[in-house]
């Protein structure tokens, strides 16, 4: 027998997941083009690691001086909190709402383990933006701050210890 969505939803919730609304929006120069775009962007992030669906609703692209402009709607069940997170920092949404549980709870290790992946993707994006806007010197110069950082954080796990 097949499972409803709402049966699996149910499921999900029932486990630790969360269901949430995502808003998207995105830009080019034509309106097949924009559709395009948005119907590839919430198809490739329903196949996920740990989302268990995601639909959306595209609205109608409009123009505005000279852009070409849709947004979406995304329903997205995702496996847990840290998902959605994840999720959230990967397609960057303009706005969030979560519709299901009424609350979250995380443990102290999942509360870390998220943290830690928003600290890993806050370095991913200063590594990126390093290698597009920085010249040799100021990345040499970075990189010696980041040495300093790292053994000053070093030390105080020591100390810690």
């Amino acid at each position: 027998m097949t499972k409803s969505v709402d049966d699996i939803t149910n499921d999900a919730l029932r486990q630790g997941g969360i269901l949430a609304l995502l808003y998207f929006d995105v830009h080019g120069n034509s309106a097949e083009m924009v559709k395009n775009i948005m119907v590839g962007f919430i198809a490739k992030m329903g196949k996920e690691y740990g989302v268990i669906y995601a639909y959306g609703e595209i609205d109608e692209p409009i123009e505005n001086n000279g852009m070409i402009s849709a947004s979406a709607e995304v329903k997205l069940l995702a496996k847990d909190y840290r998902i959605l997170q994840n999720i959230c920092g990967q397609y960057s949404p303009i706005g969030v709402e979560i519709l299901r549980p009424s609350e979250v709870t995380l443990s102290l290790g999942e509360a870390q383990a998220a943290l830690l992946d928003v600290a890993m993707l806050s370095a991913q994006f200063v590594t990126t933006m390093m290698d597009k806007l920085m010249t040799p010197a100021e990345k040499a110069d970075y990189q010696k701050k980041m040495l300093q950082r790292a053994e000053i954080g070093k030390r105080l796990m020591e100390k810690k210890g």
